[in-house]
């Protein structure tokens, strides 16, 4: 087939266990394996096929005349009324299918269904999630279902308005042997202008037989060598729904189709490695596999990224190359929406109506035995009844966690409402007396640079599709600005603890690299909170450098982009500050044969305790005051160690070896201050504060680039930052506080701080992100802090959405 691109433009798949196309993505992009549960499709072959082809047909406001079905079957089974379509055949592969669409969609106006299903009444079902290329891998489950995809010409979806999944840009067919696919694979390249190198994706087919298996494994390694190593993401839908026949070909293409659409690369969640004996053929291969699906961010030159997949069956072989639909616009999907965990929403004007209610929820569920539409009824509830005065929220993931967290509110809002305080789970229900005014102000926190780990923001553009599209333009290459490469290591062996700590160092050991990371993914929460929640920040500050941060995230820069490439080419950042550490060298007249001339730790002491056993001749400082009895010291590693030993005290070394916040960093002043002069846009109404003044700094491009400068050479005083934001007036004080990027740490020192202070007006700190915490779990937290102190916020995604979009046009009679 030579490159003709057709149009996906309808998707629908039904499983058992999967009530939803969107549940199926859901589950193929945590790569879990298909649980069973109440949810069973039609056992009828025929009615199953129609009631997903009616979905398909419905989507895009077509007739059964404007379609012509081909149904990939190898039992003989036929569809009962398919003589209502355009055309109607039965072939027993893929590749023959595609071979038929090709002619069809080439030789008429009409849009072509592909369909397959698996209907038994006995299947194998095993604890697997891993596929047939992995050393671990015993066998598959199977399960019974049904996928479509419709395809058609692009002048057809343009005509019908329909949304397009993406483009099957070219499929080769080949006999089963190697030469032969290896053959269709080097045509498949050649005939879409493509080379292996361009593969984003591969979906493969990795059959439960190992000769079938180990055939493939040989052909995609041989035909895919480029030279380059860890540059194509493998994938296998197997490792989520089992080897199924007919029904796994088709569902392969979805998965890699899913993939492309929703920007991200594919996990098997159960890979530890290959086969030990293909091991070295691996290592030298372009292939690499996540056990969680990361991200994917647009390439330098915006370019449509393309993905394969290597389908085999028992009795044919075909190579496809699918492009995505490059329009960089909001791809939704019904992710959140699709997953176990729900938010519980529940307002009332007093204790007793509060108290009334959960009493009459915890019958509610009890009695129906529903748990999604019961959280999706007390939203639209709450949607009314925004101004009660009290709000509960509740997290579950199941009828008896979500009792469970109801009898615990039972008891512990009658202590909320006699203590005047808050009440909160493990899980993370959230209930507090205190309730939001307009006179409340909001501060978004903004962390250092030391907050950036492996797996930051891992799910966040899954989870908030929303972002994409208006983050792109942050930076040129804006996937080299996340440090995609260092916060998702590529490998084709899994990670053990020992390989991830090393690759954490990796990204911590250099300064600019963990700065740009931060102020990025600032850039990305704060995105998230402003266009996505809809909360915008009165006041705002940053820790350390948290402030460059705070500066590039609130929009007042023109370009924040121009920032990572300043960082990229600074010297002071890259070399003298970090890296050789040059200023340090030549401040304390060291060698460069000394190797380590730099640590930082953070210990429990005040500043008067430290200041007390510091000798004259100690190449150490205290760099940061987190709160008043924890702190940062950092200089020569034997010298704090000895300031450490003296205090009696313990230290945990942080890996950051950065001369930032005291001496060495004095002379560095006037370089920063080019460095952080870059032109504005119109003025914010956000205040922001800085560590270089503890005030609101003003927002002229000079003022700006010195007290960023100001502040990275002198010591952070975090609590004198917060008791100034706090410390203002009614009518300007902050009072919620929300951190605004990775880690809790900031959260947590405030809260500390403010509560050591006895303020009498009540605050309120939200972390949402930490490391070793699942990250939606996180941001449900939040949800739940903000929503019960009477934040108002958009909480469309958590109860709305869908990969699919239907189209909206008139149909004519």
């Amino acid at each position: 087939m030579t490159d003709n691109r057709f149009a996906f433009i309808g998707l629908d798949a039904q499983l058992d266990g999967m009530i939803s196309i969107d549940h199926l993505q859901a589950t193929c992009y945590k790569g879990e394996n298909i649980l069973s549960s109440d949810f069973k499709v039609d056992r009828d072959f025929s009615a199953l096929c129609k009631t997903s082809m009616a979905k398909v047909m419905q989507a895009n406001l077509l007739k059964a005349s404007q379609i012509a079905v081909i149904a990939v079957e190898n039992s003989g089974r036929d569809i009962n009324g398919a003589q209502a379509f355009y055309s109607y055949q039965r072939v027993t592969n893929l590749a023959e299918a595609l071979s038929a669409c090709s002619i069809i969609i080439q030789q008429t106006d009409i849009a072509v269904l592909i369909i397959a299903a698996n209907v038994q009444s006995s299947l194998p079902y095993a604890q697997q999630t891993t596929i047939s290329f992995a050393e671990n891998f015993n066998e598959y489950s199977s399960c019974n279902g049904v996928c479509c995809l419709l395809l058609a010409s692009e002048q057809f979806a343009a005509m019908h308005q329909s949304t397009v999944y993406g483009y099957l840009k070219n499929h080769e067919n080949a006999e089963k042997n190697q030469q032969s696919m290896a053959s269709a694979i080097e045509r498949s390249f050649t005939n879409s202008g493509l080379c292996s190198e361009m593969i984003t994706a591969l979906e493969v087919s990795a059959l439960a037989d190992p000769k079938q298996s180990l055939l493939e494994t040989d052909v995609l390694v041989k035909s895919y060598e480029n030279g380059l190593t860890l540059n194509s993401a493998l994938s296998c839908v197997k490792s989520v729904t089992g080897e199924n026949g007919p029904l796994s070909e088709l569902l392969g293409l979805l998965n890699l189709i899913f993939a492309l659409q929703q920007r991200y690369r594919c996990a098997v969640k159960g890979w530890n490695g290959p086969v030990q004996k293909q091991l070295d053929k691996w290592r030298l291969s372009p292939f690499y596999i996540f056990n969680q699906a990361a991200p994917v961010f647009p390439n330098k030159a915006k370019i449509a990224r393309v993905g394969s997949y290597s389908c085999l069956s028992e009795n044919s072989y075909t190579h496809l190359i699918v492009e995505e639909n490059n329009d960089l616009k909001l791809h939704n999907n019904g992710f959140i929406r699709s997953l176990d965990l729900k938010l519980f929403i529940v307002a009332a004007d007093s204790e007793l109506a509060l108290l009334a209610k959960l009493t009459d929820l915890l019958k509610e569920p009890l009695k129906e035995k529903r748990f999604a539409g019961l959280a999706g009824k007390l939203y639209n509830s709450f949607l009314k009844e925004k101004k009660k005065n009290y709000c509960l929220v509740l997290i579950a993931e199941s009828l008896s966690e979500l009792e469970n967290e109801i009898n615990k509110a039972l008891v512990g809002i009658k202590q909320a409402f006699a203590n005047n305080s808050d009440w909160k789970t493990p899980k993370g229900s959230y209930f507090t007396t205190f309730k939001k005014t307009e006179k409340d102000n909001i501060a978004f926190l903004y962390p250092g640079i030391g907050a950036t780990y492996i797996g930051l923001g891992r799910d966040l553009f899954h989870l908030f599709p929303e972002i994409y599209p208006k983050i792109i333009s942050l930076a040129e290459d804006l996937g080299d600005t996340l440090k995609d490469r260092y916060l998702n290591p590529r490998t084709i062996e899994s990670f053990d603890f020992k390989a991830l700590k090393k690759q954490d160092l990796a990204l911590r050991q250099n300064l600019a690299d963990i700065a740009e990371s931060g102020v990025g993914f600032a850039c990305v929460f704060t995105k998230l909170f402003e266009s996505v929640f809809n909360i915008k920040a009165d006041l705002a500050a940053g820790y350390s450098m948290g402030e460059v941060s705070m500066f590039a995230a609130l929009g007042v820069w023109q370009s924040p982009g121009l920032m990572s490439c300043r960082l990229a080419n600074s010297d002071t950042f890259n070399k003298r500050l970090s890296g050789e550490l040059h200023a340090v060298r030549e401040l304390w007249d060291l060698p460069e044969s000394e190797k380590q001339v730099w640590e930082t730790y953070t210990i429990k002491a005040t500043v008067a305790q430290v200041e007390a056993v510091l000798k004259i001749d100690d190449r150490v400082y205290i760099t940061i005051i987190n709160t008043p009895e924890s702190l940062l010291i950092a200089g020569f590693p034997d010298d704090c160690l000895a300031v450490i030993k003296r205090l009696g005290v313990r230290a945990m070394p942080l890996n950051i070896a950065n001369a930032i916040h005291c001496a060495p960093a004095n002379g560095e002043y006037e370089n920063m201050q080019r460095l952080y002069e870059m032109d504005l846009n119109p003025r914010i109404a956000t205040k922001l504060y800085s560590s270089s003044c503890y005030l609101p700094i003003p927002q002229h491009k000079k003022a700006i680039a010195l007290s960023i400068s100001k502040c990275l050479k002198q010591q952070v005083d975090f609590p004198r930052l917060i008791n100034s934001l706090f410390a203002q007036d009614k009518q300007t004080g902050g009072r919620i506080f929300i951190e605004m990027g990775a880690g809790s740490s900031l959260s947590s020192w405030t809260d500390k701080i403010l509560k050591a202070q006895q303020k009498t007006e009540p605050h309120l700190c939200v972390p949402i992100n930490a490391k070793g915490s699942d990250e939606l779990l996180s941001y449900f937290r939040a949800t739940a802090k903000l929503l019960s102190a009477g934040v108002d916020m958009n909480l469309q995604r958590f109860f709305q959405g869908s990969i699919i979009q239907p189209v909206d046009r008139e149909v004519p009679d």
